[in-house]
């Protein structure tokens, strides 16, 4: 009796895809498992937070209306700010054209007739004091 098994090239193919299928089946399975258990353990969460939920999408309405008048008043504060930012500038460019006037009208002459004054004075002769010890 000889007793040999046959397989064909087919038959092998058939058997690795049957194999491969049945994984993909357990990893499928696997993965189904899981997203349960996420999923469960989700529902425990909102279960256990339901009225902190609750509370919460009630006070949202609230807390918008309050975050809009918020906005007003700031919006009318920035505006007033930039008045106050706008005087600011015009008070400085006063300040700093003063402050040239002075400059030029004011100092340049004492100086101009501080260098006069100097130039006159080296042009005479020192007198010489008399002290005690010569």
């Amino acid at each position: 009796m000889d007793s040999a098994i046959t397989i064909t090239l087919g038959q092998l193919f058939n058997f690795l895809f049957a194999l491969l299928g049945i994984a993909l089946f357990v990893i499928l399975f696997v993965l189904l498992y899981k997203v349960y258990e996420t999923l469960k353990q989700v529902k425990e969460i909102l279960t256990k937070n339901e009225e902190n939920i609750e509370e919460t999408l009630e006070r949202i309405p609230k807390v918008l209306y309050h975050i809009e008048e918020i906005s007003g008043v700031v919006n009318e504060e920035v505006k007033n700010v930039q008045g106050v930012v706008r005087n600011i500038e015009e008070t400085v460019e006063y300040t700093a054209s003063a402050a040239q006037g002075i400059h030029e009208d004011i100092l340049e002459p004492i100086r101009d007739i501080f260098h006069i004054i100097s130039f006159i004075a080296e042009i005479f002769p020192k007198k010489k004091k008399k002290s005690w010890f010569k």
